[in-house]
């Protein structure tokens, strides 16, 4: 019996408007050998009903519906289903090119079945429709066959979990999972998933993100978004002590924690309501000291400002910069 290669995990919530082009491009492989994985979490606006459509006419379609938890718990279902031996994420507003399974079934074929395959970007998709092509442009050979921790020195921090795809066995084997009911839940997991690989290889830009009108809806809720970024930065820290990695990578890692700090968390906590803004300001001041790691002339700046001043005065002294920002976009 030959085993199925590929599955395609497609969390579904609210977007009837999109969600036909998105599977269609599933559908549209010019490398057919793929299961489609719905799941919808609770949709209200009929998009369920779209996905059980799609599950009557093809037989390589499943859905589960189940009630609304947010992506990670959708995403976290999806992998549980996988009969493939490598997956990939779509989310449902977002779509891919039709050769993106036959470049990733030649890396598998031609590079010793990686851990993660990886893309060296994405286009990024306006309201409008328009697609721009901003982000870089790596050497996707210079990836083949080295391990996730070199992959992350050569190109950065990489946190979306799409655009990219995972070997089922390791993704099981070493337990991941997202954790639910956070904001930055993305951020926490997958560059891990990349540095945890034994060896990585990548491919072409695929994937087109389309611009998520409601992400600055859910960031309104500055409160979650603050409570939860530093959660994360915790973790991370708490899992830095633990692989104690060499100098360099500990260093980009802490870097990106510490831009997070200042921009994710202290240009916020005056967005968030009294008292929790007092509970946040605590936490602050208790992770701090990861600033030192930002060397960039901001980091430094907002360094020194929260030695002088301290953490209140300086988060109060971002927001305030930042809500003149917002003011002239």
């Amino acid at each position: 019996m030959i085993e199925l290669l590929f599955s395609v995990v497609i969390p579904v919530y609210n977007v009837k408007d999109y969600l036909s082009e998105c599977i269609d491009s599933i559908l549209a492989q010019t490398y057919g050998d793929c299961e489609v994985i719905l799941v919808d979490d609770g949709s209200s606006d009929g998009s369920g009903r779209i996905c059980d459509r799609y599950s009557e006419q093809h037989s390589n379609i499943r859905v589960v519906h189940k009630e609304n938890a947010g992506q990670s718990s959708a995403r976290n279902i999806g992998v549980d289903m996988v009969k493939g031996q490598y997956f990939i994420f779509v989310d449902s507003d977002d779509y891919i090119a039709a050769d993106t399974l036959e470049m990733f079934e030649y890396k598998i074929r031609t590079c010793n079945e990686p851990d993660v395959i990886l893309s060296d970007r994405m286009y990024n998709v306006e309201p409008d429709g328009t697609v721009r092509d901003l982000q870089r442009h790596l050497d996707v050979s210079e990836f083949d066959g080295i391990t996730g921790q070199e992959a992350i020195l050569k190109m950065g921090m990489e946190w979306s979990p799409c655009g990219k795809c995972y070997k089922t066995s390791f993704w099981k084997d070493k337990g991941f999972r997202f954790t639910e009911g956070i904001i930055s839940e993305d951020f926490q997991l997958i560059d891990r998933v990349t540095i945890e690989a034994q060896e990585v290889a990548m491919i072409r830009a695929h994937y087109y993100y389309r611009w998520k009108i409601e992400s600055s809806t859910m960031h309104r809720n500055y409160a979650k978004l603050v409570n939860d970024t530093i959660f994360v930065i915790e973790d991370w820290n708490a899992y830095l002590n633990d692989k104690k990695f060499d100098t360099e990578l500990d260093g980009l890692i802490r870097t990106t924690l510490a831009k997070m700090l200042e921009h994710d968390v202290m240009g916020n906590a005056y967005y968030v309501d009294r008292p929790l803004r007092d509970e946040i300001i605590t936490k602050i001041g208790k992770n701090v000291y990861y600033l030192k790691y930002d060397r960039s002339f901001e980091g430094r700046l907002v360094s020194a400002s929260t030695a002088v001043i301290g953490a209140k005065n300086t988060c109060l002294l971002l927001n305030k910069l930042k809500t003149i920002r917002k003011k002239r976009i």
